[in-house]
Formats: structure tokens, C-alpha cells, sequence
């Protein structure tokens, strides 16, 4: 029990570190500056969902014994590397050829990439927890280092990986040398890596159809708006806030996904759970907004309707959670990947439409919208597990 406890205060160390950030930020930068911020974050989060390619979630679910850990991380470390060099022409078409360095690293390197997922099956949570920590706090305090000391504080996010891979690819190197990789086992794990690639290709593009829907209304409004920085400054700051009511329903599920797959009628206590806290936490965010505007950041008051829109939305993609993760547990991975790309499509085609209209709330309003219709299929999709049961 201590080491859930442990790792899962790892895991709430990283993200209350990562708000700080982002509460300071807007207290220290011009809109421009932070909506550039956020832009940059944005896009090396979504560049290195596409480069880990899931395997993070092969890393954790896949290797049993201590060798096949090392070979199968030692490939996807390979297998990323030669997506990071494929994907440089793309980015330097584009002018984001700076981003493949820190795309990279976190892909690697920071929470959401192989080697966290690595050293918890390989060493154990007290010290994958250790390794969350200390790499989540040396990487968020060398970016308010960017913010408040640089002459490009919107490249904080960016410089950060700069600074740190080479130290981490040095020790990695040093690491895969010490571990005598052999040539023959190599061959073998390949074989069985490329296999689960393939089998796994609906959960990864499921996968990345969810991250795209996080990340669509920053890159339309990138696209579409004449004052890109300042809208996403406005828009990035109320969805920052919002955000944090997804801490509780993750929280929940993660904790407690062993018992859903023992009982799945204990989703029901569950869902009661997680709609209590997260209307309680609701209120405390819109009075923690009111308070922020009205006392520190006041130049974005005016964006409260947009708040509370998103945040709104942030309430059905809460309480969706769980319905996601039944769907999960029995399987249906085709369903679940229907689902997801139907709700990015309809998020993008509404966020294009709705944004010329009515500006950044017709883009809060796409995103309430596409989310109502993603929980209705979920419920849906969850009555039929039911009556097989």
C-alpha cells in the first residue's frame, strides 16, 4: 500500500509542479509572450505523442523478465530515434526543425515517454517514483529559470530539452554499453516488437485521435486567428485551470482499475464518487478563478465566459472517465477508437466553424459539444456491456 502511495504521490508531485509553472507563468509574461508559451508546449506534447507511438503502454504491459525489458526499451529507443530523423524533414518544411529536440526528450526521457514506464517494471515504483520526481523538478525549475531569466522566455519549454539531453543520452549510452547487447537476442525481440506494433495499431491511433482532441483548439486558433498569441494566451489560461478537475478522475480510475476488472459492478460507487468530487472541485475552481483575475492576473477577466464553458466540458470529460476505462477492460478497442475519431472530427469541423463566428467561445463551445456527444457514445456503448452480463 505504501508504494501506491508513493508512486501515486509521484505522479500528483509532477503534475502540481507542471500548474505552478503555469499559474507563475501568466503572472510574469506579456499575453504574447505566454501564448507563445503554451503554443510550444503544446505542440512538443502532441509531437511526442506521435513519436512514442504507444509504446509506452507496450513497455508496461508486455516484457516479463529483466532481459526482455532492457532489449524491448533498447528497440523502442531505437524505433523512436529513427521516427525522430524521418520526422526532421517535416518540421523543417514547417520552420519547427527546433522542436525535435525537445520533442524527443520527452518522448524519451520525461514522464509520458519509454523510459518512466521502463524503470517502474525494471526497478520497481519506489524508484520509478524517485526517477518522476527528480526529472519532473529538475525540468520544471530549469523552465521558470527560462521564464524569468531568459531573453526568449516563450522558449523555456524548448530550451529545457536542449539543456538537458545530452546529459540523460550520455548516461542512456553508458547504460545500454554496460548491459552487452546481444546481437542474436536482438533479432528476436525485434521480430516480437514489430508484431506488437502491428497488433496495436487501434490503441495507438485511438491514442493519438485522444491526444489530438486536447490539442485541436490551440493549433485552429494558430491557424485562424490574425492575434494568435493573445487568443491563445486567453484561451490557454482558462483551459489550464479547468484542466485540473481531470486530476480526479484519473486519480480514481488508476487507483482503483484492478478492482473494476475483478467487479465491474463496482463502477457504479465509483462514478458517485468521481461526480461528487468533481462538482465540489468545480466550484472551487470558479472561485479560484475569480480570485486569480480579480487579485494577480486581471488582464484576463474578461475571458470568464470562456471559462466556464470550457470548464464544462471539463465536467463531462471527467465523469467519462470511467466509461472509457470499461471499454478498455472488456476490450473493445474498434469501439473505442470510433468513438475518439468521431469526436476529433466533429471538434474540428465545429472549432473551424464555430471560431469565425463567435471567436474563441464558439471554440469553448466546440469543445463542450464534441464532448457531450463522446460521452453519449460511451454510455451507450456501456449499457450493451451491461446487459451481457
Amino acid at each position: 500500500m505504501k508504494k501506491y502511495f508513493f508512486y501515486g504521490s509521484s505522479i500528483l508531485f509532477s503534475r502540481g509542479l507542471e500548474y505552478i509553472v503555469l499559474f507563475i507563468a501568466p503572472l510574469y509574461l506579456s499575453k504574447e509572450n505566454y501564448g507563445s508559451l503554451e503554443f510550444y508546449k503544446k505542440l512538443i506534447e502532441l509531437g511526442a505523442a506521435i513519436l512514442t507511438f504507444g509504446l509506452p503502454t507496450l513497455i508496461l504491459s508486455y516484457p516479463k523478465s529483466k532481459d526482455s525489458k532492457v532489449y524491448f526499451t533498447f528497440i523502442a529507443l531505437l524505433f523512436i530515434s529513427l521516427l525522430a530523423v524521418i520526422s526532421a524533414p517535416f518540421l523543417a518544411v514547417f520552420s519547427y526543425l527546433f522542436l525535435l529536440v525537445p520533442i524527443y526528450f520527452h518522448s524519451i526521457f520525461f514522464n509520458n515517454g519509454i523510459f518512466a514506464p521502463f524503470i517502474l517494471t525494471y526497478k520497481g515504483s519506489n524508484f520509478a517514483s524517485v526517477y518522476k520526481g527528480l526529472i519532473s523538478l529538475v525540468f520544471y525549475a530549469v523552465v521558470l529559470i527560462g521564464i524569468f531569466y531568459s531573453k526568449d522566455p516563450d522558449m523555456a519549454f524548448v530550451y529545457v530539452g536542449y539543456i538537458l539531453s545530452p546529459i540523460l543520452l550520455c548516461y542512456t549510452l553508458f547504460y545500454i554499453y554496460k548491459k552487452n547487447i546481444v546481437l542474436n537476442k536482438l533479432k528476436r525481440y525485434w521480430r516480437l516488437f514489430r508484431q506488437l506494433i502491428i497488433g496495436s495499431l487501434t490503441i495507438v491511433i485511438s491514442n493519438f485521435a485522444n491526444m489530438m482532441f486536447l490539442y485541436t483548439d490551440i493549433l485552429i486558433i494558430k491557424i485562424l486567428s490574425d492575434n494568435a498569441a493573445i487568443e491563445i494566451a486567453d484561451y490557454s489560461f482558462s483551459l489550464n485551470i479547468a484542466n485540473a478537475l481531470m486530476l480526479i478522475p484519473l486519480t480514481l480510475v488508476q487507483v482503483d482499475i484492478e478492482k473494476l476488472k475483478a467487479n465491474l459492478n463496482y463502477v457504479v460507487l465509483l462514478r458517485k464518487k468521481i461526480l461528487f468530487l468533481v462538482a465540489a472541485s468545480a466550484v472551487l475552481l470558479v472561485l479560484l478563478f475569480l480570485f486569480l483575475t480579480h487579485f494577480y492576473v486581471k488582464n484576463y477577466s474578461s475571458v470568464l465566459y470562456i471559462f466556464l464553458i470550457i470548464l464544462g466540458a471539463k465536467i463531462f470529460q471527467s465523469i467519462s472517465v470511467s466509461y472509457g476505462a470499461i471499454i478498455i477492460i472488456e476490450k473493445l478497442f474498434s469501439q473505442n477508437l470510433f468513438i475518439n475519431i468521431s469526436a476529433l472530427v466533429i471538434n474540428i469541423i465545429l472549432t473551424y466553424f464555430l471560431y469565425d463566428q463567435l471567436g474563441l467561445i464558439g471554440v469553448a463551445l466546440s469543445s463542450i459539444i464534441s464532448l457531450i456527444i463522446r460521452f453519449v457514445l460511451l454510455v451507450r456503448i456501456n449499457r450493451k456491456v451491461s446487459l451481457k452480463q
